[in-house]
């Protein structure tokens, strides 16, 4: 009976009697009514002696108490070293994306420092192990780029029109979507996000009081990043500064480091959401909601307009009723506000001649639908790429008007419908399918495809990466179906299982069956 009663701990040493651990054993067929021979095993029994399962531990730690550790280290925020480098290289990402988005690199046409920025950080992850690409990410977009680069290649040699260097950037900015971080960091992604909305957060205080201290006439406006950074560093070209209204000295909030108040709000919107995905710290959606009234734009709204739509479908008609009063009663208190007015006259802008909404969101789609039915092989093909900038050029040569081409309808009228919705397909696959935060990932791609031309302004374009693609794989936002299916499975007693278990009963018998 010794040998039966022989048992094995964790770490793989041996003892008698009542040791801590117990030993698992398995039944054996055995040829002749004999067991296996060896070490500590009964002929004829039918048993024998599982090799035991060593775990690796922390010196000092068994593994059950070092994976305790490494738990409550998690939830303290104490990192590890890989972690630690996850999060340096994103919060340097985040800071390209705010601080330095102005900032240009001089090299003939202005490039956003945005993307060596992105590129070192990428390669200095994967260099350690903690970036990978993602296979049907990589898929899609070769792909879609290739089919891209088609139909450029067409509209070069064809119609003599498109920029290989426009073409170029596009392929180089949207590399950077293929990549993952390792699936041991996924656990990062909240402390990523609320890292993002504590930039926002100093960024929106910084706006609100921009507003406050001109509204007091304690300070008039000034481009302070402009006054101390050369211009050739520095985008030129954006609306960086302009009044709340035509003659007002009172210049919109844009934080100083954002190229426009317009990409100041789609930011703030950003941030408001992702604090309403997470479902913590809701206090900061207060200050990021009077950081976008003191913006007085209305792609931010719109942006916030489309997540928040996004989460009423995901989380059921009661949370919808709550957010629709809650949103009702800042509405009004925006309106009451001293640039109540100005809001609310903006908002028929779009049916409005030559208007900053019809230049944003009529004008661009009639020119579209114009030169589609002038000119019926552009839907195919496109007219190349850099053209949708040179048309809105000459238009504003011609007539004065600042028309803006959105992302997507540039996407379309330079590289035809096709090839726009191979693109479509690759945002799908990089960005939204499996994303930690699919609302964030929404608005995201709705802010540069709808309120913004940023698919080629790295600057702008990049936000996808913190707050969606590099995080892929790991699900943080729930919808209101998943929540309640989680708190049903995880109600005991009160659903039976879905299949009945049977448990047969069996007696060892001479040569080890069952």
């Amino acid at each position: 009976m010794d040998d039966a009663q022989h048992r094995t701990d964790d770490t793989g040493h041996s003892g008698h009697g009542g040791g801590s651990s117990t030993h698992r054993h398995r039944l054996g067929t055995a040829g002749n009514g004999a067991g296996t021979p060896g070490a500590g095993a009964r002929a004829g029994t039918g048993l024998r002696r599982v090799a035991p399962t060593v775990r690796p531990a922390t010196p000092g730690l068994r593994a059950g108490a070092a994976t305790a550790a490494a738990r409550r280290a998690d939830a303290s925020g104490t990192t590890s070293t890989a972690d630690a480098r996850v999060m340096t290289g994103v919060t340097i990402v985040i800071v390209a994306l705010t601080v330095l988005q102005r900032f240009a690199l001089p090299l003939g046409s202005p490039v956003p420092v945005t993307i060596p920025v992105v590129a070192a950080v990428l390669g200095y992850l994967a260099y350690h192990g903690h970036v990978r690409d993602d296979g049907a990410s990589v898929r899609t977009y070769a792909l879609a780029m290739g089919a891209l680069t088609v139909f450029a290649l067409v509209d070069i040699v064809w119609r003599g029109t498109g920029s290989l260097t426009s073409l170029l950037l596009l392929v180089v900015t949207w590399a950077a979507l293929c990549f993952r971080v390792d699936e041991r960091r996924l656990h990062l992604f909240p402390r990523v996000q609320r890292r993002f909305e504590t930039f926002m957060l100093v960024f929106a205080a910084i706006g609100i009081l921009q507003v406050l201290v001109q509204f007091a006439g304690i300070w008039s406006y000034t481009d302070l990043l402009r006054s101390v950074v050369p211009q050739n560093l520095l985008f030129q070209g954006y609306n960086t500064s302009y009044p709340i209204e035509y003659g007002s000295p009172v210049i919109k909030a844009n934080a100083f480091v954002f190229v426009e108040p317009s990409v100041f709000s789609q930011f703030l919107a950003l941030a408001l959401l992702s604090v309403l995905s997470r479902g913590k710290e809701y206090w900061r959606v207060a200050v990021f909601a009077v950081a976008l009234v003191c913006t007085v734009t209305g792609t931010g709204i719109m942006v916030l307009g489309f997540g928040l739509m996004v989460l009423a479908v995901r989380r059921g008609g009661l949370w919808a009723v709550r957010a629709a009063v809650v949103l009702a009663v800042a509405g009004v208190a925006a309106l009451l506000s001293p640039v109540g007015p100005i809001l609310l006259s903006r908002t028929g802008e779009a049916g409005q001649t030559n208007s900053s909404g019809s230049l944003r969101f009529v004008q661009p789609y009639e020119y579209l639908l114009n030169r589609w039915s002038s000119d019926p092989w552009s839907i195919l093909t496109g007219l190349g790429p850099g053209q949708a900038d040179r048309i809105s050029d000459a238009i504003f040569a011609e007539t004065g008007l600042p028309i803006s081409f959105a992302g997507a309808v540039k996407m379309v009228l330079e590289y035809g419908v096709p090839a726009s919705v191979l693109a479509g397909v690759f945002l799908y696959v990089a960005v939204v399918r499996r994303s930690p935060a699919p609302t964030v990932a929404l608005a995201a791609i709705f802010l540069n495809a709808v309120t913004s031309s940023s698919f080629l302004a790295a600057n702008i374009f990049y936000v996808l990466l913190p707050m969606a693609v590099l995080f892929v794989g790991r699900r943080t936002e729930l919808s209101v179906w998943e929540r309640q299916r989680r708190q049903v499975e995880q109600t005991p007693g009160q659903h039976a299982a879905p299949f009945p278990v049977t448990v047969p009963s069996w007696n060892p018998t001479p040569g080890g069956t069952r």
